[in-house]
């Protein structure tokens, strides 16, 4: 078997026979003129044939370069096929989408077999973040946050409307009974998640009078005020959608129709300009349609 001829000479002889000149293919791959004439004699020596007829500005293949020049050019263009493809699969856009744990977990981590399926090319890295923190202050392509969908130099639209309703396991009331009306609610212990307000707004739209502050301990993190309704401590303010899954399962019942929607929302927020520009917005136009389904 016969030994092929060097890369960079056939590189050199693929582009003189594109362009037809020894000095535009030095210009298309980056070398001098001379060089490309030292190529092409080598690789004529090497084959011992003759590939181009030279002229004062231009050069002609010869039948055998027109034989040569097809399989080269093929040649080069599978090569750089098969490098893109390493280049693209290597190099898929890194998306970070920061949120908080309690929608990562109950929204977000539920639809991520769906989410991969529709972004196959995507690289996805989620970013917890605390509670109180400016979406100009993260790091993040998207930002997932509860708020009032103000958030100066930013594009924000709502993804996540939530609606509020008392929420208990079936082992509480097994020991305590189900209230008849709101104002029972008043008689179970309460847990309150990260102020009060939740609660008194409820019961104030339901027509339950406070006279007294309300008590019961107060977490921050809805997971753990969930789970602790879960085990039986007490009685929730639950969040419709995000509680759906534990009402279908029976691990909590809600306790009444009435529902109270709340002033503020779960947005979707971004830069004005990013990098992964498209696929930011193919991702939010994902995630609301997600959202628009589940309710």
């Amino acid at each position: 078997m016969a030994s092929l001829p060097s890369l960079p000479a056939l590189r050199a002889f693929e582009a003189a026979a594109r362009l037809g000149s020894f000095q535009e293919a030095a210009k298309d791959i980056g070398v001098s003129a001379t060089a490309i004439s030292h190529h092409i004699r080598g690789l004529e020596a090497h084959l011992k044939i003759q590939l181009f007829t030279r002229r004062t500005r231009q050069v002609f293949l010869t039948d055998e370069g027109e034989r040569l020049a097809s399989g080269v050019s093929e040649a080069f263009r599978i090569l750089e096929t098969s490098v893109n493809s390493v280049l693209q699969h290597q190099q898929k856009p890194k998306i970070r989408i920061a949120l908080g744990p309690s929608f990562a977990t109950r929204w977000l981590l539920p639809r991520f077999a769906a989410f991969c399926a529709q972004f196959p090319n995507v690289e996805l890295e989620l970013v917890q973040t605390p509670l109180l923190v400016s979406p100009q202050n993260v790091d993040a392509d998207i930002f997932i946050t509860w708020g009032d969908g103000d958030f100066p130099g930013m594009i924000s639209e709502p993804l996540v409307n939530v609606l509020s309703a008392p929420v208990a396991s079936p082992a509480l009331l097994k020991q305590l009974g189900l209230p008849k009306i709101p104002g029972d609610l008043l008689k179970y212990p309460l847990i309150h998640q990260r102020d009060i307000l939740g609660w008194e707004a409820w019961l104030a739209a339901a027509g339950v009078p406070t006279d007294s502050v309300l008590t019961g301990p107060v977490i921050e993190d809805t997971n753990v005020v969930l789970q602790a309704a879960i085990s039986g401590q007490g009685v929730v303010m639950g969040w419709l959608p995000l509680v759906n899954s534990e009402l279908e399962s029976g691990a909590l019942v809600q306790l009444f129709d009435a529902t109270l929607s709340e002033r503020r929302a779960y947005f979707l927020v971004r830069n004005k300009m990013n990098q992964n520009e498209s696929e930011v917005e193919a991702i939010c136009l994902w995630l609301t349609a997600q959202a628009k389904e589940s309710q």
